[in-house]
């Protein structure tokens, strides 16, 4: 077994089968990790991100449209991305 071989079995692993119920198992847990993980993070900024920042805009209220137009457009590809 070559060199490089053995780095990457120790960095990711050996071959599993997919077919194997342990190994769909993992797989499964790690998705749902990942999915409560987002949705987490999209769920605290959605209830601190807008309002701390129309707050930051001060006297600038006219700005207060491109902001929520800024707001919508990165909320809508962060959905996009899941």
């Amino acid at each position: 077994m070559p060199f490089v071989d053995k780095i990457g079995e120790a960095v990711i692993g050996k071959p599993r089968d997919p077919l194997h119920p342990d190994t769909r198992h993992n797989i499964t847990l790690i998705a749902f990790l990942a999915w409560v993980g987002l949705g987490a993070d999209g769920l605290s900024s959605a209830c601190y991100g807008p309002a701390e920042a129309f707050l930051a805009l001060g006297p600038y209220t006219h700005f207060g449209l491109y902001l929520a137009a800024a707001t919508f457009l990165t909320v809508f590809i962060i959905a996009l991305a899941y």
